[in-house]
């Protein structure tokens, strides 16, 4: 916890040409405070991503988003003592209930021009339970609920009262 921030740090070794599984982990919708800690290596060898530009791909069940190093504010860090970690400060539109796969692709040379995309790994995202479904509890309940009893039971009587003037008035 740093300045008072609470945070969720996902630590991930990912091989830049080996699919490998990481650990299972799931995030909750909306949270905003989640940080994914990707050290990345090349069949075990620290790929230095000194000059490089790290762009983290997403997909999630809403649609594909990404993060980005080269962008000012793109949530996107490259750092580590063999420069080969990365680190997202997760935005919340980059994931959404369902499996989300994610992959880095490294621009790396004098220009930029050369990509690399590494293996992919995947976390998942579940809804949280405070959302925009979530009633509010109050003290209230249990009268609204003797209303709402209240109110289907004048129902039925008035249902009942009028069948019985339907039937007086055809045997008449």
């Amino acid at each position: 916890m740093a300045n008072g921030e609470v945070t969720k740090r996902f630590e991930i070794a990912l091989d830049i040409s080996r699919s490998i599984s990481n650990r299972e982990f799931t995030v909750v919708e909306g949270d905003t405070g989640n940080v994914l800690h990707i050290t990345l290596t090349d069949d075990g060898v620290p790929v230095d991503l000194s000059g490089c530009r790290v762009l983290a791909i997403f997909s999630k069940s809403t649609g594909t988003s990404s993060q980005d190093s080269g962008a000012e504010d793109g949530g996107v860090s490259i750092g580590g003592a063999a420069n080969n970690e990365v680190t997202i400060a997760l935005f919340n539109a980059s994931f959404a209930p369902g499996m989300v796969e994610c992959e880095l692709q490294v621009y790396s040379g004098t220009d930029l021009a050369t990509l690399v995309t590494s293996a992919k790994f995947n976390f998942t995202c579940r809804r949280g339970i405070l959302n925009d479904e979530t009633v509010q509890s109050t003290g209230e309940y249990p009268l609204l609920v003797g209303l709402m009893a209240q109110a289907a039971h004048a129902v039925e009587v008035a249902e009942a009262a009028a069948a019985a003037a339907y039937a007086a008035a055809a045997a008449t």
